[in-house]
């Protein structure tokens, strides 16, 4: 949203307090016909209408004239004026702290001043001073805008980052779950390896055992056999 720059709301401010001072100032005779005096608000608004039609280099001029004359003559209306210019907005030579250091001193001093151009002091004073808190909101407003824009990026680049460490995790569970998978296999073809190589051994040793036993019966019917023979030996040498 944006607000009123300094040139408007002073703008604003004169109206009102042109329209103040003409309903609170005593209505003239009405047999009395002369030309009304123009008052120290119009002036001063007649002027603010003038200097804001100027261009840069005359405006800078004006400065340097009504600077001078403030500093030679030190008058209400010279102070003034040169607040108004100081208020100005986009100048090389625009202080709003000077202007309102200015009005406050001006304000704060016991002598009475003509009535109008206390009202315009004050008037000014408190547009200026509302215009800088406005600027100062502005100015905070966009820091915290820009600190939340940064905040922002700073989340969308974590976001990022955490999406690569999940794909990245992800691709390391996948890597381990294939390892696993294959280490199961190898164990399960070693752990068949191991059975197999348990029965063969099993049925290495029950051909051992056929085989002694065998050895065994073939040398119990060699002594039977011999015996046989001693004795048909015997039996023949009987005879």
């Amino acid at each position: 949203m944006k607000h009123p720059t300094t040139s408007l709301m002073i703008v604003i401010c004169l109206l009102a307090l042109v329209c103040y001072m003409s309903c609170t100032a005593v209505p003239a005779q009405p047999r009395v016909f002369q030309p009304l005096a123009e008052t120290e608000v119009e002036r001063f608004f007649h002027y603010f209408g003038r200097i804001r039609a100027l261009p840069r280099e005359a405006l800078q001029r004006e400065y340097a004239q009504q600077e001078a004359a403030f500093a030679h003559d030190q008058s209400d209306a010279g102070r003034l004026r040169l607040v108004l210019l100081l208020s100005l907005p986009e100048t090389d030579f625009g202080n709003t702290t000077y202007a309102l250091r200015l009005l406050q001193d001006y304000l704060n001093e016991p002598e009475p001043h003509h009535v109008q151009f206390r009202e315009i002091a004050a008037l000014l004073y408190t547009c200026i001073h509302s215009n800088n808190q406005t600027h100062m909101y502005e100015s905070l407003l966009k820091q915290w805008q820009a600190e939340l824009s940064g905040k922002e990026h700073q989340l969308v680049a974590q976001q990022q980052i955490n999406r690569k460490l999940q794909d990245e995790l992800e691709a390391q569970r996948a890597l381990a779950h294939s390892l696993s998978k294959q280490l199961q296999e190898a164990v399960s073809e070693r752990e068949r390896h191991m059975v197999s190589q348990q029965q063969l051994s099993k049925k290495l040793q029950d051909e051992r055992r056929n085989v002694k036993r065998l050895q065994e019966q073939i040398e119990k019917i060699k002594d039977i056999e011999k015996s046989l023979m001693e004795r048909e030996q015997r039996d023949n040498k009987g005879t």
